[in-house]
C-alpha cells in the first residue's frame, strides 16, 4: 500500500492486477502483480490469443483510528505473562 497526502489528508492506494490467457490458461490467473497486465496485452499481440486482466484499485482515505479495546486486551495479556 503506498500513503501520499493528498490535500487535507492522506491517501492510502494499492493496485491488485491478475492476468490470463483463455486460450493457454482458461480463465485462470497465469500472471500477477504489477506487470501482468503489460504480459497480458504482449501475450496477445504475439500470439492473437484473448487475453483478460483484471485491476483492483483500492484507495483510503485518512489514517486508521487504533482501537482501544485491542489494547486493553494487549495489555491484559501481558498483565498476565508470567
Amino acid at each position: 500500500m503506498t500513503a501520499r497526502r493528498s490535500g487535507p489528508h492522506v491517501t492510502f492506494t494499492s493496485r491488485d492486477v491478475r492476468a490470463g490467457c483463455f486460450c493457454c490458461h482458461g480463465s485462470e490467473a497465469h500472471w500477477w502483480g504489477p506487470q501482468a497486465q503489460g504480459t497480458a496485452a504482449r501475450h496477445h499481440d504475439a500470439t492473437g490469443h484473448q487475453t483478460w486482466a483484471d485491476v483492483v484499485l483500492s484507495v483510503r482515505y485518512g489514517r486508521e483510528e487504533a482501537d482501544s479495546r485491542q489494547l486493553d486486551i494487549e495489555a491484559a495479556i501481558a498483565a498476565r505473562a508470567p
